[in-house]
């Protein structure tokens, strides 16, 4: 199979997730994904600063080098979605322009393809300049950071706790789910998105 015709993958590299004292967010680290097609390879975010030395073990247990990553996504800039950027010194730094990316960043305003299959996409709400990850592949993978942080978000149909815009975190969730089978939250675990049968 060409590199043309390669399907993209998605693997979860980490699972993010958040722990509540007295309702109250008390840590939190994002989920980590990678993405690769043929020999590219994308990080979509990278956790907290202080996990940084184990999510290099993380990759080294996946046997994949981080200098081999072309490309590191935040879906925003809160801190537990960047802490590990540093870890990928070859790769180029992507971010929504409204987020503020630090310098010498790729900065993104509207929908933007990647590479054949895997786009960004801007899905505002948590915070203004929020963005996930399209995959279409076999199966059509989101990564959305925090636009669907857990299962339970998209459980109730609630949006993230901390919202810059609570309408336009509906909205960005409501077309994630139009178009996804797979969502990677950024705080939880994998699930699927189940549609209702439409035959007969």
């Amino acid at each position: 199979m060409t590199e043309c015709a390669a399907q993209p993958i998605v693997r979860v590299v980490r699972k993010g997730y958040i722990i509540r004292k007295s309702g109250k967010v008390e840590r939190s680290s994002s989920t980590v994904s990678l993405i690769e097609l043929g020999s590219h390879r994308i990080v979509v975010d990278t956790g907290f600063m202080e996990e940084r030395d184990q999510l290099e073990k993380d990759f080294a247990a996946l046997e994949v080098d981080p200098k081999s990553i072309e490309s590191v996504i935040n879906t925003h800039l809160h801190i537990d979605h960047y802490g590990g950027n540093d870890l990928f010194t070859n790769a180029r730094i992507v971010a929504h322009e409204f987020e503020e990316p630090p310098l010498g960043a790729v900065r993104l305003s509207g929908e933007t393809t990647l590479l054949p299959g895997i786009a960004v996409i801007p899905t505002p709400g948590h915070t203004r300049g929020s963005v996930s990850v399209f995959v279409e592949g076999r199966r059509r993978y989101a990564i959305v950071g925090d636009a669907i942080p857990t299962k339970a978000n998209f459980d109730g149909h609630v949006p993230p706790s901390l919202c810059f815009d609570r309408n336009l975190a509906i909205s960005s969730m409501d077309a994630i789910l139009a178009w996804a089978d797979v969502v990677v939250p950024g705080h939880d675990a994998i699930f699927e998105v189940l549609r209702r049968n439409n035959k007969g």
